[in-house]
């Protein structure tokens, strides 16, 4: 297995520690959208992007799992 230097895991934890930001910043959007058929739409979109955005926090935590594992 190739050995990951240090600078990759912290670019990883920087990318991680970011997009959980972002997670809760989606998270206090969707919040405030008000229910209704009106807002479905929108909501839909926050969704969407919190959902990308929680596969992504994944990999990122894998990687920071794999490098701790060495």
């Amino acid at each position: 297995m190739r050995q990951v230097p240090f600078e990759v895991l912290m670019h990883a934890e920087n990318a991680l520690s970011e997009s959980e930001c972002a997670m809760s910043v989606l998270s206090m959007w969707i919040d405030s959208i008000p229910d209704g058929d009106e807002h479905r739409e929108e909501a839909c979109r926050v969704g969407a992007i919190m959902s990308l955005l929680h596969k992504s926090i994944g990999e990122l935590v894998k990687a920071r799992e794999a490098y701790s594992a060495k």
